[in-house]
């Protein structure tokens, strides 16, 4: 069973208007991110919500009865509803549903999805089909006639402004865009709409149709007819595209062209064409600025204005700018005083403002749509030493191949919270703590540095234009021990504990006015707020002091040697309790600070011997008047969290993770507004803090933060303090997680990209476009650029209409290290254009050295009779997918210098049509120095065919016989098992023993599993489908990923809450569509996957998406001839996350339902609660 989540959400950009959505008196930008919507108002994101379909149509409408605009939206599931926003629960509110029930024989429009409103504003029209017409009335009081197809949801109140769909036949299939031409306001005649289709000979035709339409009654359906009008008898140019219509008192279209711009007026009388002579190009979209001005972008990046000539109400002329250079636009938004919203596809969205001296960029919105390819750095340093840490994506650097053409880059992703170095303080290594202090009346910026080491306390003061100094002393604070806390308190003074001892100083004063010392043993814990001091002595005796009455002891007890303290921690100020944690017994105990002789409340933690406290600490992680958070540092690595009620002095809500294997380290950074954040420091640092009411846990984009604190300083305004083990720095932190992303503008389409661990270097197949004399040509060159900053080292262009296919990295080709080969590229390409010759090259495969001063050298090269599209590696040797065709090449030294290589052809495999992709599962290496006897199992090979699904090949390699010698036998690929289904392929990895994902053209997922032990061989042969979901994307590229299974021994089963994802998935591969999402897919554990499967059922009827679409019909399995009803055995990761949006009482039904389901002696035996479901679920949520 499968499970999918996303880690980074789309953010290519189709379509966005401008509305009064919010407010009647307030503009606000939409933009559709695929399957998300986002709100947003001077640039800043307002709103959010997930949508069940490809967004493909937005248009606004304003009905009669509603203060703001409602927004009508299209998906590509024939989904049509209309939303407005409710600002009592500040959500979308569905006002109307429409699912179309058009006859399934149309054939889909070839182009875009298409809708227009009328200027009159009563139709609006849909295209989604050829020759067919959906005319849609706009009314003011909604009649339920006959034959309606609305969803039948019960709905209060105004039910819209959009009457019943009716379709209307045009003549027109091919139609190429289409506009309703200007009338005025108020206007009964019928609505005019201009269509611009191409004929048989692809010639570009003009028409005009009329629209007829004719209420309907309480007996009868409404009815609706295009009529002919009129027509263009004029020729127009070849590359006509768009219809803009042009408002009135001047009326009439401007047709946008490759070569020309014409204008036509509204009888398609009048005609006055200009051609665009040096500024031929390709229009993509534009936007109405007045009445007389228009903004237009083209396919290359440049932005334009357009202007019409106008003699009094005639147009004569037009006139056309370049305004400048932007991203490739998919939609542009006029917002106000020339600023404009550049949406895209294949580059980032932009706010640019047109100034008299050109364009100024805004505002830009990351973009790392298409993700053409993807390669993974490293997992982390959990994953990379096998400690049994729970996996984060966020801990995964990987590298995209991102954009299109001009807008080409590489991106590095890295979903976490950034931190960025700022400088180094000092070169010195182990500190055990480090303190931030303020020497001045200013006590909200800090100027001081306390660093502990084992024997010794260094200070270093900042001066205001940053310059550091190191001090001898301090306001006689004690510098010759280690220090155990150090803080400012008010009436400035300072306060230090250190191992022997506890001093006051005074700021002003620069000098000691009060200490303390135990009468026996060491201090070994201690916490502070500005009223009281609680400190612990040789480990047993805790100790009350009142820091405003120069250290006045209140109150002291010794626990028995049987209750060794751990740690303690104490609230804010204006509290009189304490919380002690003890190890022998792994329990906490709040006490009352005037008598420390029976806790207010006493919480278990773990009877088992690695459920040890080894420190904890107070914060306030939530917003408002919700309670402290305590935090609880396991000696296994572990986390234990549970909210604090100061009214009642108790404990409640226990949930624990696993940040590492050995014990965390906290240190609190305020957030501002009275809230703060946790840091802790262990093999990989996280920062926690609130989001949405929950608790998250997200990787620190940084290494070897041992130790921080805050330091708020005049120079560094929100800097953080950090000790590596080799220096103390200053850095910048996020307050939370975000996308983080290096980029590399490469100025090309980057269709391929490898990373070599060895060389430390990424190889690129890039495409580039020129354009000379009107003319477009291709050209492509293999790239080879640094790990650390992208930068381009050697490039090796490729023959004129080759292209680049693929490309991949190799490790030794050969076992004698005298041949220096240690890494290599290799390269498949294709050629663009048909030769009459039969004997045509199709295609190379090239191999390539990069030298020691990092410059490409070519090691071998063969001609293949067909493209190249995919490459892998098995056994040493090349696998490469040829058209029809599965080669396997060795790669042979030639002698005698052994420089270069031969691709000799060792055994082949016919395809059903093109392999589109490689998986390639490789035999067990034997080493020569174990005894062990490996299996004889031989490689497999995963072939996905671009039209025929998935194919199982064993490549069986000719073994030398006894004494060394070669038997003379050939190298055999052979096929086992194939998936019997026409699919429509586009990448596949092996995920897992005898499993494959495979995703298809059609955003499809699907598990298959070869059945080794079937009874016949017709059933071995068979494929099995384990998982089927819809994705509704396009998955470009499959990576595995190795992530090694957690020890049971550290999830913790017998405590409620705890957290057991480490055992409920594995994650195995990372997904990378077309609209820039990456998804992390993941195999669940056999235990979980009954609980998992009823929880998704439980939570999706709970869980409303905008227009009321289903959830299991949205992510069921669905192809041109094949409509599942719901996903198969597949858990969708986002869906069961929203769990933790439902409140208390959906979260008890959920839990209630899942009880039911499971029957109450197994829920007993799992130990089934609310806090245990919720704690999975946040487990999960911390897989990205």
């Amino acid at each position: 069973m499968a499970y999918v989540v996303p880690i980074h959400h789309p953010t290519s950009v189709r379509k966005a208007l401008k509305l009064r959505f919010l407010d009647p008196d307030e503009d606000v930008l939409i933009a559709a991110y695929d399957q998300h919507e986002q709100l947003s108002s001077s640039s800043v994101l307002r709103y959010s919500k997930a949508v069940y379909g490809f967004v493909t149509l937005l248009e606004k409408i304003k009905p009669a009865s509603s203060p703001t605009e409602h927004l009508f939206v299209g998906t590509d599931r024939y989904q049509y509803f209309t939303v407005s926003w409710d600002a009592s629960i500040q959500q979308l509110k569905t006002e109307q549903s429409y699912v179309d029930q058009a006859d399934k024989v149309l054939r889909d429009n070839k182009e875009a999805d298409r809708s227009s409103i009328d200027p009159t504003g009563r139709f609006l029209s849909l295209e989604l089909y050829d020759g067919v017409v959906t005319v849609v009335p706009i009314v003011h009081q909604l009649k339920k006639a006959p034959g309606a197809k609305r969803e039948p949801r019960p709905m209060s109140g105004e039910m819209g402004s959009l009457g019943d769909p009716i379709q209307t036949r045009i003549e027109e299939l091919s139609v190429r865009g289409s506009a309703f031409l200007d009338d005025e306001p108020g206007s009964r005649k019928p609505p005019r709409m201009a269509l611009l289709w191409e004929d048989n000979q692809d010639n570009p035709q003009l028409k005009i149709r009329e629209l007829s339409y004719t209420p309907g009654t309480s007996s009868e359906p409404g009815t609706a007819d295009l009529v002919p009008f009129t027509e263009l008898n004029a020729e127009l140019d070849l590359g006509v595209s768009h219809l803009i219509p042009v408002p009135l008192p001047y009326g009439g279209l401007l047709v946008l062209g490759e070569r020309s711009i014409t204008y036509v007026d509204s009888e398609l009388g009048g005609m006055v064409m200009q051609p665009l002579d040096a500024d031929s190009t390709i229009w993509t979209c534009w936007e109405k600025v007045d009445d007389k001005r228009w903004l237009l972008a083209d396919d290359y990046g440049h932005l334009f204005f357009l202007m019409i000539v106008t003699d009094q109400e005639i147009v004569t002329s037009w006139r056309l700018e370049k305004v400048g250079d932007i991203s490739r636009a998919s939609t542009l938004v006029y917002l106000e005083a020339g600023f404009v919203y550049v949406g895209s596809h294949s580059g980032d969205s932009q706010v640019v403002r047109i100034a008299e001296q050109g364009l100024e960029l805004v505002q830009t919105f990351p973009n790392i749509a298409p993700i053409l390819d993807l390669t993974v750095m490293d997992l982390g340093r959990g994953a990379e030493s096998g400690q049994n840490t729970e996996f984060s994506s966020g801990q995964a650097r990987v590298v995209t191949a991102s954009g299109a053409w001009q807008d080409g880059t590489l991106r590095s992703v890295r979903s976490g919270v950034g931190m960025e170095d700022l400088g180094t303080v000092a070169e010195i290594s182990n500190i055990i703590d480090i303190w931030s202090l303020s020497s001045t009346i200013q006590q909200e910026f800090q100027d001081i540095l306390l660093v502990g080491f084992v024997d010794e306390t260094r200070v270093f003061k900042f001066s205001f234009d940053a310059e550091v100094e190191e001090l001898e002393q301090f306001c006689g604070l004690e510098l010759s021990e280690a220090t155990l806390l150090a803080s400012n308190l008010p009436n400035f003074h300072v306060l230090q504990v250190y191992e022997s001892g506890i001093r006051l100083a005074d700021l002003e004063g620069g000098m000691v006015i009060a200490e303390w010392a135990p009468s026996e043993g060491k201090i070994t814990a201690a916490s502070a707020n500005d009223d009281h001091l609680v400190i612990v002595t040789a480990g047993r005796s805790v100790h009350i002091l009142a820091t405003t009455a120069d250290l006045t002891l209140l109150s002291t007890k010794t626990f028995p040697s049987t209750e060794q303290v751990a740690s303690v921690a104490v609230p804010a100020s204006n509290s009189s309790v304490c919380i002690v944690s003890f190890w022998q017994s792994s329990t906490l105990c709040v006490y009352n600070f005037n008598s420390l002789e029976q806790p207010l409340f006493k919480q278990t933690l773990n009877t088992s011997g690695s459920g040890i406290p080894r420190s904890i600490l107070l914060a306030q992680i939530y917003p408002g008047d919700a309670p402290a958070t305590l935090f609880v540092a396991m000696a296994d690595g572990s986390i234990i969290t549970f909210a604090f009620d100061q009214v009642h002095n108790s404990l409640s809500g226990m949930n624990q993770i696993i940040l590492g294997s050995e014990p965390v380290v906290f240190k609190k950074i305020p957030r501002g507004t009275g809230i703060d954040n946790v840091f802790a420091s262990c093999e990989q640092p996280s920062l926690i803090y609130s989001s949405e009411g929950r608790l998250i846990y997200s990787a620190v984009n940084g290494d070897n933060a041992s130790r921080v604190c805050h330091f708020n300083s005049h120079a560094y305004p929100g800097a953080l303090a950090i000790a590596s083990p080799e220096e103390l720095k200053l850095a910048s932190i996020d307050t939370e997680r975000t996308t983080q992303t290096q980029n590399l503008p490469v100025g090309e389409t980057v269709r391929s990209i490898t990373y070599s661990p060895g060389l430390k270097m990424f190889g690129m197949g890039c495409l580039r476009r020129t354009l000379e004399d009107g003319v477009e040509g291709l050209l492509s060159t293999f790239k080879i650029a640094d790990e650390v900053t992208f930068k381009d080292l050697c490039s090796y262009e490729l023959r004129q209409n080759e292209l680049l296919e693929c490309v991949i990295s190799t490790g030794s080709v050969s076992e004698d290290s005298s041949l220096g080969h240690e890494e290599l590229f290799i390269v498949g390409t294709s050629v663009l254009d048909e030769s009459s010759e039969a004997e045509a090259v199709k295609g190379r495969i090239m191999v390539f050295e990069v030298t020691q001063e990092k410059r490409l050298s070519k090691m071998a090269e063969t001609e293949v009779r067909g493209a190249c599209r995919c490459l892998a590696m098995c056994e040493g040797k090349v696998v490469a997918g040829l058209v029809k065709t599965v080669v396997v090449y060795a790669l042979t030294p030639q002698p005698p210098s052994n420089t270069t290589f031969h691709l000799q052809k060792l055994t082949t495999y016919r395809t059903a049509t093109n392999p589109i992709s490689l998986s390639i599962t490789q035999s067990p290496t034997p080493d020569p120095n174990s005894k062990a006897v490996l299996s004889t199992q031989p490689s497999i090979i995963a072939v996905a065919d671009l039209m025929k699904s998935l194919s199982i090949l064993t490549y069986n390699s000719a073994a030398p016989s006894a004494d060394g010698l070669p038997t003379g036998l050939p190298d055999t690929l052979i096929e086992v098992s194939r998936h019997y289904a026409t699919v429509w392929s586009s990448a596949c990895a092996a995920v897992g023993e005898n499993q494959w994902l495979l995703a298809d053209m059609e955003g499809n997922l699907v598990v298959l599993r070869r059945n080794i032990a079937g009874v016949t061989e017709e059933d071995r042969r068979r494929l099995e489908v384990t998982s089927e979901m819809l994705l509704g994307d396009t998955v470009n590229t499959i990576v595995p990923i190795n992530v090694s299974t957690p020890n049971p021994a550290s999830v913790t089963n017998g405590t409620p809450g705890a957290s057991l994802v480490g055992q409920a998935v594995l994650p195995r591969a990372f997904l990378a569509t077309t609209s820039g999402a990456i998804h992390l897919f993941a195999l669940i554990a056999s235990s979980f996957q009954d609980i998992l499967m009823r929880l998704q059922a439980a939570v999706a009827p709970r869980v409303q998406a905008p227009g009321y679409m289903p959830w299991a019909k949205y992510r069921a399995f669905k192809t041109a001839v094949r409509e599942a009803e719901e996903p198969f055995r597949f858990v969708d990761g986002e869906l069961v996350e929203r769990l933790l949006d439902l409140d208390e009482r959906g979260k008890k039904e959920v839990c209630e339902e899942l009880k039911i389901g499971v029957g109450e002696e197994k829920w007993a035996e799992m130990g089934g609660s609310v806090e245990r479901i919720v704690s999975m679920v946040e487990g999960l949520r911390r897989l990205h």
